[in-house]
């Protein structure tokens, strides 16, 4: 077989109920000119052998087994083993549509772009959405290209975060997954996920290391990857260590922005992320202690921790607040005041 026009690569650990689906989905591509790279991180289940099942009836398809590391150092692990010229990323309990790869290579062949973006729909709704919604997420409206070293200034922090007037606490979107990479750019410049067992997201990590190696961008204005609600996924349930990953995340990425440009100008897309990070940890506080009885005395002290922590209380006093969508301004405010009990009740509103 010649070089693959993409390698994708598929993080796997106890994944048996979803794992078929999402393998079919890419084997499914339009696009035939792939290699489908399966990372078992060392699973209990019956996950291994639906890889191993798999890899005898395609010869697309590639299994490594690995000693137990997380989501991203098993995609570490398939990026060294990766042939093709392009490189996509899908989560095992997720799935694709059949023209995603096809239509993410034809637009970087067409426009030279070294990253393809394009949205995401969620399956079975989001965090605060009720099961059975779907919900489709488009960044651009058009073909869009990001070419100049402002450009890509700008694509960087808006990973991250977001201007005060933007309805999404990040412009672009932090996932990895529904982007298509340039293989040569990843090993020339060595860029690696770091764990998430370290910091929150390390897809948001990736992106900004690898866009700081790059020339042009192109966002798209269409969706193609699943991203299914999953209780069980690190992403998408309580983690009592998420804020002190958060606190890591942002000073990596102050570490990264200071480089290039002015702290008055990336800290508001920090500060975005920031008070929107605290919204989504302040609700799961509050949801886990609803589903666990946790008394609310115990609850306040939780959201405490967070709201009157150094950097929730500077950010939230720089940023102007009044600008941000309604239902975030009014979550904000109630973080800013340490109005728990309003909180409580925000949070019952919009999951209810």
């Amino acid at each position: 077989m010649s070089q693959p026009k993409v390698s994708i690569i598929v993080p796997v650990y106890n994944a048996e109920n979803y794992l078929l689906r999402c393998i079919n989905s890419l084997k499914n591509q339009s696009l035939a000119e792939i290699e489908i790279i399966l990372v078992d991180d060392s699973s209990t289940d019956s996950s291994l052998e639906i890889c191993n099942r798999a890899a005898e009836e395609d010869c697309r398809i590639k299994v490594i087994h690995k000693v137990n590391e997380g989501a991203g150092k098993a995609r570490n692990a398939g990026l060294e083993t990766a042939t093709g010229k392009y490189i996509g990323f899908v989560d095992s309990d997720d799935f694709v549509e059949d023209d995603m790869y096809e239509t993410l290579y034809e637009k970087a062949e067409k426009y030279g772009s070294d990253l393809v973006m394009s949205g995401v729909l969620f399956v079975d709704g989001n965090m605060f959405s009720k099961a059975g919604e779907n919900v489709c997420k488009i960044y651009f409206d058009k073909d869009t290209h990001f070419e100049t070293e402002e450009g890509l200034k700008e694509l960087r922090m808006g990973i991250v975060g977001a201007t005060p007037d933007d309805v999404d606490d990040s412009k672009y979107g932090m996932g990895t997954v529904k982007n298509l990479f340039k293989n040569e750019i990843i090993k020339k410049n060595n860029i690696k996920y770091q764990s998430e067992r370290d910091l929150f997201s390390e897809d948001a990590m990736f992106m900004i290391d690898y866009i700081s190696c790059i020339k042009k961008a192109t966002g798209i204005a269409e969706a193609f990857y699943n991203y299914c609600r999953n209780g069980n996924s690190i992403s998408k349930s309580y983690n009592k260590d998420r804020f002190e990953k958060g606190l890591v995340f942002v000073n990596e990425v102050e570490k990264r922005f200071e480089k290039d440009i002015e702290p008055d100008v990336y800290r508001m897309f920090i500060y975005r992320f920031w008070q929107a990070f605290c919204r989504v940890l302040c609700s799961q506080e509050i949801m886990y202690a609803t589903d666990n009885d946790v008394k609310f005395s115990e609850l306040k002290k939780r959201l405490k921790t967070v709201c009157a922590h150094s950097l929730t209380v500077s950010a939230l006093k720089s940023y102007p607040i009044r600008r941000l969508p309604f239902k975030q301004r009014v979550f904000a405010y109630a973080v800013k005041y340490r109005m728990y009990l309003l909180m409580k009740i925000l949070v019952r509103l919009r999951s209810g």
